[in-house]
C-alpha cells in the first residue's frame, strides 16, 4: 500500500490555493506546484442542500444535483464540481475556485509515486508545514474509509485579511502505484454549511484507470 506526501508551503489569503497543497513526493518547485490566485469566473452560488437532479450529470449511477457537473481530467481522473467555477492548472494539480475573495476552493493532486501511510504521512507534513499558516489550528489528522487507504488533514487558519478559512485535504490510494489527494477549502463560518457539497465531490470521484 502507498500514499501520496503533500507539501505545503505557505498559508494563502482570502480564496488562495495553497502553495504546493496536493499530491508529491518531495519538495516540488514553488512555481510549478503553487496555486497563485487562478483566473476567476463567474459562478452562481454552490447548493448547499440537493436540488432537483439533472439527468445528463451522474455520480456513482445518480443524478447530481443542479449546478454541477462532472469534469473528467486530462489524466484520466473524473469528479464532481460546481458549474461556472475557474479551472486552473498548477504544477500536477488542478483548481476549481470560486468567484469572491473569499471563495471557496477544490483541488484535485495526484502522484505515481505514493507513501506508505496517510496518517503518518500527514502528520510528518503538519510538523513542517504548520508555520507557513497564520494562526493555524488542527482540528484533526485521522484515516477515513476511502479507497484503498486514506487520511483527512483538517485545519483551520487566518487568511492575510483576517478571515478565519477552513480546509481539508484528503489523501488516499487508489492503486499501488497511483494516489491522490483532494483540497476543499470554504470560510470557517460556512464549513458545516457546505458538508454535503464535500460528500458529494468525494463520493463521486473516479480515480484514473491504470
Amino acid at each position: 500500500m502507498l500514499v501520496l506526501a503533500f507539501a505545503l508551503n505557505r498559508g494563502g489569503g482570502e480564496g488562495d490555493s495553497p502553495t504546493n497543497a496536493g499530491a508529491t513526493t518531495g519538495q516540488a518547485p514553488a512555481p510549478t506546484s503553487a496555486a497563485p490566485a487562478p483566473t476567476t469566473a463567474a459562478a452562481d452560488p454552490t447548493p448547499t442542500t440537493a436540488a432537483p437532479p439533472t439527468p445528463s450529470a451522474t455520480t456513482g449511477g445518480a443524478a447530481l444535483p443542479a449546478g454541477w457537473r462532472m469534469y473528467t481530467d486530462r489524466t484520466g481522473f473524473s469528479i464532481a464540481v460546481p458549474e461556472g467555477w475557474a479551472t486552473s492548472r498548477e504544477g500536477t494539480m488542478v483548481f476549481f475556485r470560486e468567484r469572491g475573495g473569499e471563495g471557496r476552493v477544490l483541488g484535485v493532486d495526484q502522484t505515481n509515486e505514493p507513501k506508505p501511510d496517510p496518517v503518518a504521512d500527514w502528520t510528518a507534513q503538519e510538523r513542517v508545514r504548520r508555520g507557513n499558516y497564520n494562526a493555524y489550528q488542527r482540528v484533526k489528522i485521522a484515516a477515513v474509509d476511502y479507497f484503498d487507504k486514506a487520511a483527512d488533514w483538517e485545519w483551520t487558519y487566518t487568511s492575510r485579511n483576517g478571515n478565519r478559512l477552513h480546509v481539508v485535504n484528503r489523501g488516499f490510494i487508489t492503486s499501488p502505484n497511483q494516489a491522490y489527494g483532494i483540497y476543499w477549502s470554504t470560510l470557517d463560518s460556512t464549513w458545516e454549511a457546505n458538508q454535503e457539497n464535500f460528500a458529494l465531490v468525494v463520493e463521486s470521484f473516479r480515480p484514473a484507470r491504470d
